[in-house]
């Protein structure tokens, strides 16, 4: 069974060329309110990542910025937060699902990846819809393990 992490919620990823008029879409039209934007945090353009939530917390909306052309209409992704991706990739590998690694271009992963240490993979649903599921922290872990026994 996968372990989720507890205090985490699932939320849609869409692909997006305009990060401003996605957010002004979906803070007007739907009431979504910003919790998250790469620019007021200060990070590089590369990382182009905004999230949104709905007035109540269990829903999460993702817009993922890349280039003209790279957008297909009708597409998306879930992703979801686990205790331990290799646990879990290794889980639905077992059911026969097929998996693959999430791209270092893919929003900003390879910053992500060096810079805050998070690990992710992705599997295909029969329709060949693509989930995420990204792991710990494992920058942060290694820190408080670091200050533990140091």
């Amino acid at each position: 069974m996968i372990e989720y992490k507890k205090h985490h919620q699932a939320y849609f990823i869409l692909d997006v060329t305009d990060l401003q008029k996605a957010k002004d879409f979906y803070e007007d039209i739907f009431g979504f309110v910003v919790l998250f934007d790469y620019l007021k945090a200060d990070l590089p353009e590369e990382i182009g990542w905004v999230e949104l939530s709905l007035p109540f917390s269990s829903a999460r909306l993702g817009l993922n910025l890349v280039s003209e052309g790279q957008v297909i209409p009708g597409s998306g992704q879930l992703c979801f937060y686990v205790e331990d991706v290799n646990a879990t990739r290794e889980f639905v590998e077992r059911k026969g699902v097929r998996t693959g690694d999430v791209p270092d271009d893919y929003a900003g992963m390879a910053t992500g990846r060096s810079e805050y240490g998070y690990d992710a993979f992705k599997m295909y649903d029969p329709f060949g819809n693509t989930i995420m599921f990204v792991g710990n922290d494992t920058t942060r872990v290694a820190q408080k393990s670091e200050q533990t026994n140091g």
